[in-house]
């Protein structure tokens, strides 16, 4: 009874002080409102809007926010199990032909390039003196007839880096539709490496290409997760490191984003800062980059962690 005597009064005191204080108070589990007119800054509009953003940011903390190419948006909760990055990209410097994060003590991340039979024919040594690394195109899988097809310019791209001087990995466009097609893709570009040497990965591509007659398009999630592993394991078996690259869609909604995260990560997302929550090794930031030596667009890429 003291108690909800001292509460009345508490309650009583602040409708003094605030003259717009409406009492309708009820018994327990009913409705108790109070003006906020006399609180600048504070008014109901303001109020909403705040929740809203706190509201957003908790939701971008603790969810990724994806929408599909259907146009529906998804909210997947972020892994506890996979490590976060603590990348500043305040940090970010897009002066340069390439972006770069320069570290607390000054230091830049490595730039590189990846590279197709789309680009033609390439002047390794113009472009050598610009990047610290390429990814070069082994060959892909037709999306619908599913045939592995080596890429038209692999050979030239090998030779002509070897001798500028480029370390390079290589990737191959995966549409493998099963555990044991991925071995199979993991396989061919083995059967290509022949002496070529290799500074980084050999990388696993997959994507969804966009279109109606794909191979892959019906495939569940733990479909195109088989798939990737298939690929990523055999590589890992064979004594090379093995490396996924993929969007951000496809990581958030096509796969089991744990399991492929037992292997180093190549993200893509063209933007000014990627929005990744988890670490990443590369970051390919646009297809549009500029480098001397090729001629039309081309890949970019940072490396934001050693995987040498």
């Amino acid at each position: 009874m003291k108690k909800r005597l001292v509460w009345g009064v508490l309650i009583g005191l602040m409708c003094v002080a605030l003259s717009g204080c409406q009492k309708n108070y009820y018994g327990k589990g009913m409705p108790f409102s109070t003006s906020t007119d006399k609180l600048p800054g504070y008014s109901n509009a303001d109020i909403a809007a705040l929740s809203q953003d706190n509201y957003e940011r908790f939701m971008h903390a603790s969810y990724l926010i994806v929408t599909d190419k259907f146009g529906e948006v998804h909210k997947i909760k972020i892994s506890a199990n996979i490590k976060r990055h603590e990348w500043d990209f305040s940090n970010l410097d897009s002066s340069g032909m390439f972006k770069n994060y320069v570290e607390e003590d000054g230091s830049a991340k490595k730039v590189g390039i990846d590279v197709s039979e789309h680009q033609g024919m390439i002047n390794w040594e113009s472009v050598a003196p610009n990047i610290d690394f390429a990814f070069i195109r082994v060959g892909y899988r037709g999306y619908t007839g599913g045939g592995l097809v080596l890429d038209g310019y692999y050979s030239a791209n090998m030779e002509g880096a070897a001798e500028a001087g480029v370390p390079v990995g290589v990737y191959f466009y995966s549409q493998a539709v099963s555990y044991e097609e991925g071995v199979e893709e993991a396989n061919f570009v083995l059967e290509h490496l022949g002496d070529y040497g290799l500074a980084y990965p050999i990388v696993l591509d997959r994507e969804d290409p966009m279109v109606e007659d794909a191979r892959t398009n019906d495939l569940s999630v733990e479909q195109h997760t088989e798939a990737a592993m298939g690929f990523l394991d055999t590589i890992a078996a064979s004594g090379h490191r093995a490396m996924m690259y993929t969007n951000r869609l496809y990581y958030s909604l096509y796969v089991d984003t744990e399991k492929v995260y037992q292997y180093p990560i190549w993200y893509a997302q063209y933007a000014d800062e990627p929005d990744w929550p988890y670490e990443f090794a590369i970051w390919q930031y646009t297809e549009s980059g500029e480098v001397p030596g090729i001629s039309g667009p081309v890949d970019l890429n940072l490396q934001m962690m050693d995987i040498n």
